[in-house]
């Protein structure tokens, strides 16, 4: 097989959820590009529905579904679903996620907290846990979190200590996956984004000017004083579902310009 080869995603099935923007429609577009027959979920069907649209106007195939990471058998049945559409699912990227509510901890509320887990930890151990259910009996499968940096530091940006302890969580749980499910064929991975330009959190800072300073800060934090955009995820995502990564387990690429540098 040669190099490129092996960045090939022909004849593969990817879920990605949270696909209807942001990273997860560019790892979306960049596995159907690779040749992978996508699974595009999200809780918005018509944002999912866009996503797909984007990758079968490219000449790939893709379907759109709805799905509640939070609600077990809404992901159960996004998972049923691919395997009976594609025959299998080779690839997940347990993605979907919303930001923290950016308030102090001896402010924090305890139905925002608990919403921020269920979503960003708790909605990934529910997609990763279907993923593999369906994966163990095939014996191979790649399953992908996305994590953030601030799962690996504290921020000194803004105060979110429900978004930082849950992506710590899937930093965790990447590793303990990943230790887990080994011998059974199966590789676990996340992806740890630093600054993105996407839409999340944009809705917890409701004033211009202070999502100015937001934005302002963490420029200052990159190394290469700009934040990415959603594409320049795309060779990440397809490099962890393709063989080129077979032998990577257990591990938290981070993906920042560099601000773990520091």
């Amino acid at each position: 097989m040669s190099i490129l080869e092996l960045f090939s995603l022909a004849g593969r099935t990817v879920v990605v959820t949270g696909a209807g923007s942001g990273l997860g429609r560019a790892m979306a577009v960049a596995c159907g590009e690779a040749g992978a027959s996508v699974v595009c979920a999200d809780a918005q069907p018509a944002t999912a529905e866009e996503t797909a649209a984007l990758i079968q106007g490219a000449g790939g195939q893709a379907a759109a579904v709805r799905v509640d990471v939070v609600d077990e058998p809404s992901v159960a049945a996004m998972i049923d679903g691919a395997v009976d559409r594609f025959g299998a699912v080779d690839v997940i990227f347990c993605n979907a996620g919303i930001s923290g509510f950016y308030k102090r901890i001896d402010q924090v509320d305890l139905a925002e907290w608990r919403r921020v887990i269920d979503v960003d930890l708790t909605g990934v151990m529910l997609s990763a846990k279907h993923a593999a259910r369906v994966m163990i009996p095939r014996g191979s499968g790649k399953i992908i979190l996305t994590a953030s940096i601030y799962g690996l530091i504290g921020s000194d940006n803004v105060p979110i200590a429900d978004y930082a302890a849950a992506k710590g969580g899937v930093v965790n749980l990447t590793r303990e996956l990943a230790m887990e499910l080994a011998e059974l064929g199966l590789t676990v991975n996340a992806i740890a984004p630093g600054f993105f330009n996407t839409n999340l959190g944009r809705d917890k800072a409701a004033d211009q000017d202070r999502k100015q300073r937001l934005r302002d800060a963490s420029v200052k934090l990159i190394p290469t004083h700009r934040r990415g955009e959603a594409a320049e995820i795309g060779g990440t995502a397809v490099y962890l579902a393709s063989a080129a990564s077979d032998m990577v387990n257990g591990h938290i690429l981070v993906i920042d310009s560099g601000v773990l540098a520091r």
